[in-house]
């Protein structure tokens, strides 16, 4: 995969809206997350889509705010897109805040990235409230203090104290003993009832050694709190604090938790609140519900909760002591999420998330219904597979890249590759050309012929041609496309109808012949309207005199006689029946009846014939017409009753043959009525429907396909199939007494639409939520650091602007500010190398010099950290042809790693050696904490670090080998690490032979 393809997978996987414009303000690529937010699909707005056409788009949707949407978008269109904008728009409809982003590119047009940001904005919201509420209450907070000496005498005391006690500042005047101060009080009725003074006494008399605590309510309702310590010296510090608003706070709070456990009990997921202790500290009625085992009780441990269950008979034998195991090791630092089958047949989703006091809440949802669906997908998935292996085409599908997804044995077989050969994976191009060389293709020049056609052919169209394989065998081969941008070609072996076709032609000078000795009148007729053969019962059928109708004679001239001899009846319909057999086209069937002399009813047909020509057949109808005017009495009956059911309705006798149908299902058959007409076979049906082309989409063929017309109906039978036109068709088949076939179409479009809605919708926004909290929670950590040392030092010099400090603070500022800049070169080199940069001239690199100026600038760095550092190139190594800036970032990157993951004491190492096949191969070992081995993938994802808690041990922004790889893959290179935990970590950088020019000594 090239990097452009990896750029482009990575943004269609990204679950922000992203539309990429041209410098000739044209769309050049848009993601899925855009169209399912504009709610329109992609091949409305393809590529090349005027900028103004997508604005409008964006601003009818809502999605550029409220206001007239042709101004919001004419002022979009206005707008500079040549420098960086960054501004918050909120949806029309005020639901929604994004943060749109406009980014320009070089060489023109700019990159538009509109990420949603409204769960963060109330979130910001809801802390500045909080924040500003408590800055309020801190202000309006007075503490009071008060020391006294070993004496008990007043030495110093603030204000609040003296507005707590209800003192003067004549009482507090002059040092007085606490016993003074109190006597003062008592005097100046601040202790006006007998409670009031035992209270005062108590204050006199109580041992100050100790630390003690009061608080007493005074005359104007003020609670006031005294706190007295004791100080080294024998005396002690009392202070005091108004409480009432916190009285009066904590009757709210007792409130508000009664109300948010009520809002607990009302949510339909089960909630359960485990302590650090693995017990109960909280859960719901719906917890109880869906785990449906015995009775939980705060304060319940882990296996007192387990052993319950199993007594319930929740567990087999022996899986409750398993499953207690599993959760005792499970680590709870970081949220996990499982499913869970229980023993009645429901399925749970089991989520947990660790909680700051150490310990974990677990919230479960009952999803039966979406693992039934999912196990059914699976079964269907199966059934499709085991389809494709038995049909007796050769099936080959390729995906939108013009690469084979998958192909059966039948394939392999009828073009000629040899049965293990592996095709999956490899390009269509390079398939064709293995099969021309080795001669599977037929005879030259007739093989290079096909390559030709087969290289050149609209893969975007149907086509069909047919071509003959080495063997002598003769193949139809048909091309049509994928929903999906690719194609599927099926094989069919023909031969055995290539040489019916020349027994069909032996076959008709047979049957001319034969002609003579039928019942019914026919007349053959060319090009020319002129008879080419005819028997003799058709002159007498027809009405003309024997022997008028012979080879030559002008159909126009056979009809004038019979009109002008009466045959057609009496006028004015004797004319109109003239001008309808002159005018007729000839080119399509045709069926008239119509009565004769001696009360005789011909049934005429006229069936156009390969050449141009047409056949005229007659046919005594007489008794049929009698029996048919009884039947259609009661057939308009039955057609009144089929015409006002809300589902389509076809009846087929035991051979197939349509005897009623209402016009609902020629709609959702895609026929038109006249095509559905009672006697119309289902053979006949099926192949009108395949030349409407109502079998095209993948999966449809089977049932289309020309092998299988004849194929009878089967009763019951019910399935699912999609039209072109994208309504879903369910068809039911059933059967009848008689041995016919009932068969129902019902339209389920609307709710196969909104089941795909629905989950695109989810699987869409959990992605989102994901996403934004894994770089949401990278950058607050790695930014809060370096910019808290900027603040902190900045006003430190702005406080002391002492000369001797400055430049210690200046060099802590420019160390943050460079950590800051290192961060956003970071993430400016994972744009980079995601994106299409001009081409860079490549250069012979020595990879011994390479080693030697990382040792010497990667060694200090390892030595200041206290490790061994050392860089071993193998002789003889060949050079690498490549970007030197990409290949020496990749391994700094490495080595950064491994110096920040290695304890002091550790050692790193960096080697290049030769791989033995002319490529180059850099490691770097360290010895440091290492990885799990399952943790390695997430290693490589950006804004990921394995150790995701809030207090990480290691800073960095988790960028550095996501860019490695990156990196590697833009100059054609692989990225491979191998690692566990306390054991290290080796980084593989592997140079294939294609980037290397010498294996010589440099």
């Amino acid at each position: 995969m090239t990097p452009q393809d990896a750029a482009l997978l990575a943004v269609e996987a990204l679950p922000h809206a992203i539309m990429v414009v041209d410098s000739g303000n044209r769309l050049a690529l848009a993601n899925s997350a855009l169209w399912a937010e504009a709610g329109t699909p992609s091949s409305r707005f393809p590529p090349g889509t005027p900028l103004r056409d997508m604005l409008r788009l964006l601003a009818f949707r809502g999605m550029l705010g409220p206001g007239d949407p042709a101004a919001l978008a004419e002022r979009a269109l206005a707008e500079d897109r040549s420098v960086f904008n960054l501004r918050h728009v909120r949806s029309a409809d005020g639901a929604r805040l994004s943060e749109v982003a406009s980014l320009p590119l070089q060489g023109g047009g700019f990159i538009l990235c509109s990420v949603d940001i409204t769960a963060l904005n109330r979130a910001e919201a809801a802390a500045r409230a909080r924040a500003a509420l408590l800055e309020h209450v801190l202000r309006r907070q007075h503490g009071g203090i008060a020391l006294f000496d070993a004496s008990q005498r007043l030495v110093l005391h603030n204000p609040a104290y003296r507005r707590h006690n209800g003192a003067s500042a004549d009482m507090l005047a002059g040092r007085p003993s606490l016993t003074e101060i109190m006597e003062a009080l008592d005097k100046a009725g601040e202790f006006p009832t007998s409670t009031d003074r035992a209270y005062a006494r108590r204050v006199i008399e109580v041992d100050r050694r100790k630390p003690l605590s009061g608080q007493r309510e005074r005359l104007d309702g003020t609670v006031v709190r005294f706190h007295s310590t004791p100080e080294a010296d024998g005396g002690f510090l009392i202070e005091s604090d108004e409480i009432t608003d916190l009285r009066r706070a904590e009757d709210e709070a007792r409130r508000r938790a009664a109300i948010l456990d009520g809002v607990l009990q009302a949510l339909p997921h089960g909630i359960c609140v485990w302590g650090p202790d693995r017990r109960v500290a909280l859960f719901n009625d719906a917890y109880t519900r869906l785990m449906e085992g015995a009775p939980l009780q705060v304060g319940d441990t882990l296996h007192d909760v387990i052993e319950r269950r199993a007594r319930a008979g929740e567990y087999g034998p022996g899986e409750a002591e398993d499953l207690y195991r599993q959760e005792m090791a499970r680590d709870l630092s970081r949220p996990q999420e499982r499913r869970r089958l229980r023993a009645n047949g429901t399925a749970l989703d089991i989520r947990t998330a660790p909680l700051p006091d150490g310990g974990h809440i677990s919230v479960v949802t009952n999803i039966t219904a979406l693992w039934e669906t999912e196990k059914e997908a699976r079964r269907r998935a199966e059934l499709l597979e085991t389809a494709l292996g038995a049909l007796q085409h050769g099936i080959v599908i390729c995906g939108p890249d013009r690469r084979i997804v998958a192909a059966n044995q039948l394939a392999r077989t009828l073009v000629g590759h040899d049965p293990d050969e592996p095709l999956v994976g490899r390009r269509f191009e390079e398939v064709i050309e293995q099969l021309h060389v080795r001669g599977r293709l037929g005879p030259e020049p007739a093989a290079s012929d096909v390559v030709r056609m087969a290289l050149a052919i609209d893969r975007g169209k149907p086509h069909v041609y047919q071509r003959t394989t080495s063997g002598g065998r003769v193949l139809e081969v048909a091309s049509d496309p994928t929903p999906d941008g690719g194609f599927v070609i099926t094989h069919t072996d023909i031969t055995d109808l290539v040489e019916a076709k020349d027994e069909a032609r032996h076959r008709a000078e047979t049957l001319e012949r034969a002609m003579a000795s039928m019942r019914h009148g026919l007349v053959i007729y060319g090009p020319d309207r002129r008879v080419v053969v005819a028997n003799a019962l058709s002159n007498v059928l027809a009405g003309h005199e024997e022997g008028s109708v012979k080879p030559g004679v002008l159909l126009d001239d056979l009809v004038r006689d019979l009109h002008a001899r009466g045959s057609f009846g009496p006028e004015p319909g004797a004319t109109a029946l003239l001008d309808t057999a002159l005018t007729l086209d000839r080119s399509k069937p045709y069926r008239s009846v119509r009565e004769v002399a001696g009360e005789r009813v011909l049934e005429i047909s006229s069936d156009p014939t390969p050449d141009g020509g047409f056949i005229v057949t007659h046919f005594d109808i007489t008794a049929r017409a009698r029996a048919e005017r009884e039947a259609r009495a009661h057939a308009a009956i039955l057609r009144v009753m089929l015409d006002n059911t809300r589902h389509g309705m076809a009846l087929f006798d035991a051979a197939g043959k349509l005897l009623a149908a209402n016009a609902l299902a020629a709609d959702m058959c895609g026929l038109p009525p006249e095509l559905m007409l009672p006697g119309t076979t289902l053979v006949e049906m099926r192949r009108a429907q395949t030349d409407r082309g109502e079998f095209t989409i993948p999966g449809e063929g089977p049932r289309a396909d020309s092998t299988q017309w004849n194929r009878p109906l089967i009763a019951p039978d019910r399935y699912i199939r999609r039209r072109p036109n994208g309504r879903i068709i369910e068809v039911s088949t059933d059967g009848t007494p008689d041995g016919g076939f009932v068969r129902t179409y019902t339209d389920v479009t609307e709710d196969r639409r909104v089941r795909d809605e629905l989950e695109r919708a989810r699987a869409a926004a959990e992605a989102a939520s994901e996403a934004k909290s894994r770089f949401l929670a990278t950058m607050s950590h790695e930014l809060r650091t370096p910019l808290s040392a900027v603040i902190g030092y900045a006003e430190a010099l702005l406080a002391n602007p002492d000369p001797e400090t400055v430049a210690d603070y200046a060099g802590t500022v420019h160390e943050a500010g460079r950590q800051l800049l290192s961060l956003i070169d970071d993430i400016l080199d994972v744009a980079r190398a995601g994106s299409a940069e001009p081409a860079i001239a490549l250069t012979p690199i020595d990879p011994a010099t390479l080693l030697a100026g990382l040792g010497a600038t990667m060694g200090a760095e390892a030595e200041a950290a206290g490790l061994t550092f050392e860089a071993q190139p193998s002789a003889n190594l060949p050079r690498a042809t490549c970007d030197e800036r990409r290949l020496r970032r990749i391994l700094q990157v490495l080595l950064g790693n491994a110096v920040k993951f290695t304890p002091a004491g550790g050692r790193i190492r960096l080697e290049a050696t030769d791989d033995g096949a002319g490529g180059l191969v850099f490691r770097v070992i360290d010895t440091g904490i290492g990885m799990a081995e399952a943790d390695i993938p997430r290693a490589f994802e950006p804004f990921t670090q394995l150790e995701s808690s809030f207090a990480r041990r290691y800073p960095g922004s988790g960028l550095g080998l996501h860019l490695a790889r990156l990196l590697a893959e833009a100059i054609g290179a692989s990225l491979s690490i191998d690692s566990a935990p306390g054991t290290g970590t080796t980084a593989t950088l592997r140079l294939p032979r294609r980037i290397t020019i010498s294996a010589e000594p440099v």
